[in-house]
């Protein structure tokens, strides 16, 4: 079964209304660790990660959700430092889990979410048909679905409101070193955890791999020009990954160019390590 699969999703529907959260929760962890281990879930830009850490170095996992990164990160980190971040109770109570589950050994799981300053704030949680929240797809309020192209999205049977803590990375985590890399999927409140890290990120340059979609940042009225300035004002250039046809490629795109994917942004002081993967 794939991670989202239609028979997945009619088990969930049958289980959830006879099992108790630590029960569900639980299924829902060893459903996840499989789906990881076997690759049944997964994405693309994890191959950049051979690229983009060496060991030793250390990585933070923004939105580490259940655990997809945090799986690929910890078996080529060696002896470096994963700080997985992840505000939702269900999320990182099922994520703990799963990182027993697999075995983590250097991954650091932070029941917080990351923003421009500390504090607690309310995350929206999609309720599925059987009643189960959709815990892994939870959203900060603002979030835009009124758009073009939103008939093709997953319907859900209703949401939930739940509190979560966030913090500024630059306070948080004053002291880090040997920083190459954040991964950052928060469902368009990426800017808000980069402008809380920005000294972090002016200090070792790390390389971004991070979600883009034009119409959540503007639920947050935000618009992808205040995204991609962040960076480009620190020298950074955005590049977009494909492996279609076994060769993997990291292509420079342009502004105008951006729709809802990942994208990488990477400092010329270390673009060498992806050398081959860069065009000619």
């Amino acid at each position: 079964m794939g991670a989202n699969s239609a028979t997945r999703r009619l088990m969930k529907r049958l289980l959830y209304p006879v099992t108790n959260e630590h029960t569900y929760r639980y299924m829902q962890a060893v459903s996840k660790a499989w789906d990881i281990r076997t690759g049944s879930w997964s994405e693309p830009e994890l191959e950049l990660i051979p690229h983009a850490v060496r060991p030793g170095e250390t990585v933070f996992d923004i939105g580490a959700n259940f655990g997809l990164w945090c799986y690929h990160l910890s078996r080529h980190i060696g002896d470096g430092r994963i700080y997985a971040f992840e505000p939702v109770p269900f999320t990182h109570r099922t994520l703990r889990q799963v990182a027993r589950l697999l075995r983590f050994r250097n991954v650091e799981i932070i029941p917080k979410g990351c923003s421009d300053k500390a504090g607690e704030i309310t995350f929206t949680v999609p309720v599925q048909a059987s009643g189960a929240i959709a815990a892994g797809l939870a959203y900060r309020g603002g979030r835009n679905d009124d758009h073009a192209g939103k008939e093709t999205q997953v319907r859900w049977a209703g949401t939930r409101d739940v509190k979560g803590e966030v913090v500024a990375i630059d306070e948080f985590l004053p002291s880090v070193e040997r920083l190459s890399l954040i991964k950052c999927d928060i469902e368009g409140a990426e800017l808000y955890a980069f402008r809380g890290a920005e000294r972090t990120i002016e200090r070792h340059l790390p390389t971004v791999v991070c979600e883009i979609n034009p119409w959540y940042l503007e639920g947050f009225r935000i618009r992808l020009e205040e995204l991609t300035e962040f960076f480009f004002s620190k020298g950074y250039e955005i590049y977009h990954y494909r492996n279609d046809d076994g060769r993997g490629r990291l292509r420079p795109v342009e502004v105008s160019a951006v729709e809802e994917d990942n994208y990488a942004f990477i400092h010329p002081s270390r673009r060498e390590r992806f050398a081959a993967l860069l065009e000619a």
